[in-house]
């Protein structure tokens, strides 16, 4: 978190007084967040995000996304669609009907799954299910107990 407060400051061209007075803290307190003696208060981090209003607070708190609100911040992906089956690729065989290629499926990251289709197999059951949210909060569900069992 220091090294984004340091980035903050750069960004404004500040020194460290210069900013500790413009968010209205005391240039000790500044000097023992920059140093790595002291982590910086929440009260800080507010102060920050008020006076620098164009920062993004998740980059400023957990180093996700973007600095600035006005850039756009994409997640990487972490399933490209990728060529498979090709020459060069390991399993690839040029005698194979596997081998054709396939149109790829555009599935939306917000896809909405219509109908759950029972997977025959061993006697596993869903004890529970988690929803994380984006802004850190979480559902949690869990199955009732049916007289099936």
């Amino acid at each position: 978190m220091k090294d984004r407060i340091l980035k903050v400051m750069e960004q404004e061209g500040m020194t460290p007084s210069k900013f500790a007075e413009s968010i209205g803290i005391q240039r000790s307190a500044m000097s023992h967040i920059i140093s790595g003696r002291n982590n910086p208060s929440l009260d800080v981090l507010l102060k920050i995000l008020e006076k620098f209003t164009y920062i993004q607070s998740d980059w400023l708190l957990f180093g996700k996304g973007n600095m600035r609100k006005d850039e756009v911040y994409t997640e990487p992906d972490l399933f490209p669609m990728t060529a498979v089956n090709q020459p060069g690729v390991p399993g690839f065989s040029e005698n194979r009907r596997e081998n054709e290629v396939q149109p790829a499926v555009n599935i939306s990251k917000h896809a909405v799954i219509e109908k759950l289709i029972p997977v025959e197999g061993p006697s596993k059951k869903v004890s529970k299910i988690m929803i994380f949210y984006s802004d850190n909060t979480y559902d949690t569900f869990i199955p009732e107990k049916s007289g099936k069992e």
